[in-house]
């Protein structure tokens, strides 16, 4: 197949489905067949037939089907910022044509304990699909998240389970387990886990925002393990940094990520949590549901065994 420039991109793009370019911009942002099928609501097969029937029109290979991953081709780098544009003016059009006065503003919490780094790639993608929505971004404990939905001060919340009392819709997102952060060098950092006994009077970070935070304080109680604490901060970047520099040890979830420290199981601790995104069915919006999608069917695994999420992409 040929390769082509970009006038060759705006002479053939006109004339090819809509919903070709949906499926293409849908296993962009999902890197995934499966996850781009549920994304636009069809079967994987009808998708695959339909990247295949674009790739066919254009005469170019879009993506490299790898058996584990999905990539773009240079074409498909090429074509990428095309179809988007296409998609976006037939919103658009669709949008003044109906008379329609889209709901522009989004607002979505966060829990101050989620790493940001969780989320920016998820924000980025959306938003190159989704330019007129201008997003805002709140932070705040689970509790505050869910007093803010209750109180329409957000459209959506990305946090742990609500109450059964809230009535607030919930899908999960991913799970995070708590882990200990030593430094690379460390006696430590070599092993698959270490006895809790073993951290007794220790030097440790206290992380005072953590998910954990209560479980932790309870469970090396009632063991009797009594870690030295020399620093307490609610910011993860000084907290990682000093385990790092060797100057502590931290328990922390397995989202956060920082140079220089590994990450080891503490034996009779095995505390988990899983974080979704919840939200009111009568606050819903035609940009909540668009994002609620690319949440479910976004990647959140952890880029150090996965590479960084569609950076091919950008």
């Amino acid at each position: 197949m040929k390769s082509f420039t970009s006038i060759y991109i705006i002479d053939i793009v006109y004339s090819m489905d809509i919903y070709q370019l949906r499926y293409f911009l849908a296993v962009v942002e999902t890197r995934n067949f499966s996850r781009a099928a549920e994304r636009v609501f069809i079967s994987q097969p009808t998708l695959s037939a339909g990247i295949k029937k674009l790739e066919q029109e254009l005469d170019v290979i879009l993506f490299n089907r790898g058996s584990r991953d999905i990539s773009l081709t240079d074409a498909g780098r090429r074509f990428l910022p095309r179809a988007r544009t296409v998609i976006y003016e037939v919103n658009a059009a669709k949008q003044e044509a109906s008379g329609k006065i889209p709901s522009l503003r989004f607002q979505i919490g966060i829990p101050r304990a989620l790493p940001i780094a969780k989320l920016s790639p998820l924000l980025a993608d959306f938003r190159k699909t989704h330019p007129q929505a201008q997003i805002a971004i709140k932070e705040g404990t689970p509790e505050q998240l869910e007093k803010w939905l209750d109180e329409k001060r957000v459209d959506m919340i990305i946090s742990t389970a609500p109450t059964a009392t809230t009535g607030h819709f919930f899908e999960k997102l991913f799970t995070t387990k708590c882990v200990l952060a030593v430094p690379e060098q460390h006696t430590l950092s070599s092993r698959n886990a270490v006895p809790m006994q073993q951290l007794n009077r220790l030097d440790f970070i206290h992380r005072s925002h953590c998910l954990f935070e209560t479980e932790i304080t309870r469970t090396f109680a009632r063991e009797g393990v009594n870690p030295h604490i020399i620093f307490r901060t609610d910011e993860d970047e000084k907290a990682l940094s000093l385990v790092a520099a060797g100057t502590g040890l931290c328990v922390v979830p397995d989202i956060l990520n920082h140079p220089g420290i590994e990450f080891i199981s503490i034996d009779g601790f095995n505390s988990a949590r899983t974080l979704g995104i919840s939200w009111v069915d009568d606050q819903k919006t035609e940009i909540t549901e668009a994002f609620r999608l690319f949440a479910i069917s976004h990647n959140w695994q952890d880029k150090r065994n996965s590479g960084s999420n569609l950076e091919w992409a950008r």
